[in-house]
């Protein structure tokens, strides 16, 4: 049975669609803003993730993990799952269940909530 490296095939299409925002920059100011934060003066959990997806696409690595830290750690995390993904097809290997671990769960959630946290403290 042939396996499909999805992992790889959706990250590369990511790839491609953030260097195709790189070049969108010049109109990012056309942009509405974000909603939640207009309305509540609050940021949101994603508060940060298009600025940080432009950044990105023009090459500045600096200027993603500052509007959103989570978005540059995925980047650069994403060749890895690229190769892996791609040996694991290679292989003929299925992909590994998912952990049913409540404390990778919680984890999750908390640091959402510390990106959240730190992009309402930065009030971006």
């Amino acid at each position: 049975m042939r396996r499909v490296p999805w992992i790889a095939l959706v990250a590369l299409a990511l790839g491609l669609t953030v260097r195709l925002a790189g070049f969108l920059a010049p109109w990012a100011g056309l942009l509405p803003g974000c909603a939640f934060k207009r309305v509540t003066g609050v940021a949101c959990a994603t508060c940060g993730l298009t600025r940080g997806t432009l950044a990105l696409g023009q090459g500045q690595w600096g200027a993603a993990l500052h509007w959103y830290p989570a978005l540059a750690i995925l980047a650069a995390a994403a060749p890895v799952a690229i190769l892996w993904d791609l040996r694991r097809a290679w292989r003929g290997d299925p992909y590994p269940p998912l952990p049913d671990s409540r404390g990778l769960r919680v984890g999750a959630w908390l640091l959402l909530a510390g990106i959240w946290a730190l992009q309402a403290a930065r009030g971006i």
